[in-house]
């Protein structure tokens, strides 16, 4: 036989060893469900998506409830940043969308989204204010009652419209109803829900007076509640809240609002109140508060909730400890600091100019995650890939 027919004959059958590719897809055509989802559940979700296209099973398997929160429960949190282009010439200021993942072995590890043409969301006129299960809230910036909520992974899009002129509050998983929720403030300081499963809003009992929630940033969610920092206002008239009242709490199951004080001394200082910032740390409720000109961020565990007993369990000093100060890489330039997330001991911070950064807390070690250009203005919020659809505002209980 010659080279060309025997190069022939490989061509009509290739084979990886001793198997060709036709006896390998009839082995996974084989193959029971369970062993096929256990599989798939070990990918990235957009690897997933791009399975979804082989065949109609892996398809129908992969979007079932089962795996989607399944694969959501398995999956590792990622940053989303959102940048606006200061320089843009038309003044609206052009958004591109980032995913920052810290298991990306590309040494700049913020990877840019790109958008189908037909969602329209790239013009300057929305911003992201908080994420849930996959899916992005975005806020219209001169609509300010239009919403979007967005799933990066799959690019679905719904805009809905708020009761009235006002601001989201909170994005939210409520396990009692099953459901994903939207908090809003009106104008007038009334409180709606809105329900993703019902498409509705209605209208809920207000907290009491001079206890809104920081309504600018994401709550913490842990027993039951969404936590948030008491808002100070933005006008210098407004009065400083007690920090008797410094946290307000919404009960998801009974949907009413109460106060208690956050930790460590009276601060007194609207400053101080705007650098504090509430997460979750192993399910316990953590308290981060940056101070004195960022070179301070203390960090307190609320280790007993029923009796609200705080312990201070960092006290860092980035500027002043280790043999390469975080003050010459994130505050000298930008006079910037903010906490964004907090996982397996290290403090995801946005570092404004100078980018992300990683901070190890009992190393006292830090590394640059990356940065959209040097252009761009961007705001940072804790985010999970997803297939969550937009169509599914529930997923099943445990």
């Amino acid at each position: 036989m010659g080279n060309d027919e025997k190069q022939r004959k490989l061509a009509e059958k290739p084979y990886l060893g001793e198997t060709s590719l036709s006896d390998l897809d009839n082995v996974v055509a084989q193959l029971p469900d369970d062993v096929v989802i256990d599989i798939l559940l070990r990918l990235p979700a957009d690897r997933v998506a791009d399975c979804r296209r082989v065949c109609r099973r892996w398809r129908s398997l992969t979007s079932s409830d089962y795996f989607i929160k399944l694969h959501l429960d398995r999956s590792a949190p990622l940053i989303f940043v959102q940048a606006t282009d200061l320089t843009d010439s038309r003044g609206t200021g052009k958004l591109a969308f980032y995913i920052l993942d810290q298991a990306s072995n590309r040494r700049n590890k913020i990877k840019k989204l790109r958008l189908r043409p037909e969602i329209k969301m790239s013009q300057g006129d929305t911003e992201v204010v908080d994420s849930c299960h996959g899916l992005l809230l975005f806020r219209d910036a001169f609509a300010r009652w239009r919403y979007y909520v967005f799933n990066p992974l799959t690019q679905e899009l719904l805009v809905l419209d708020g009761p009235n002129e006002g601001a989201s509050c909170a994005f939210f998983y409520d396990p009692s109803a099953n459901e994903l929720k939207i908090l809003y403030l009106c104008i007038g300081f009334q409180f709606f829900i809105y329900s993703l499963g019902g498409r509705s809003w209605r209208k809920i009992k207000s907290p009491p007076s001079g206890s809104p929630p920081q309504y600018d940033t994401p709550p913490a969610i842990c027993n039951g509640a969404l936590h948030w920092i008491t808002s100070c206002g933005r006008a210098a008239e407004e009065d400083i809240p007690p920090c008797t009242s410094g946290i307000t709490i919404f009960g998801m199951d009974i949907e009413d609002f109460s106060t208690l004080p956050h930790p460590g001394d009276e601060c007194n200082s609207r400053v101080n109140h705007r650098n504090m910032r509430l997460l979750v740390v192993d399910e316990h409720l953590s308290f981060c508060n940056v101070y004195r000109g960022y070179t301070v961020i203390d960090i307190w565990l609320l280790e007993d909730y029923a009796s609200w007993a705080w312990v201070r369990k960092w006290c860092l000093r980035p500027t002043l400890d280790g043999p390469r100060p975080l003050e010459s890489e994130c505050y000298s330039f930008s006079r910037r600091l903010e906490v964004v997330h907090f996982q397996n001991g290290e403090l995801w911070l946005d570092c404004g100019e100078r980018g992300l950064v990683l901070y190890h807390l009992d190393q006292n070690t830090f590394k640059k995650l990356g940065r959209p250009p040097t252009s761009y203005q961007h705001r940072c919020i804790p985010y999970t890939k997803s297939l969550v659809p937009l169509h599914r505002a529930a997923l099943p209980q445990d």
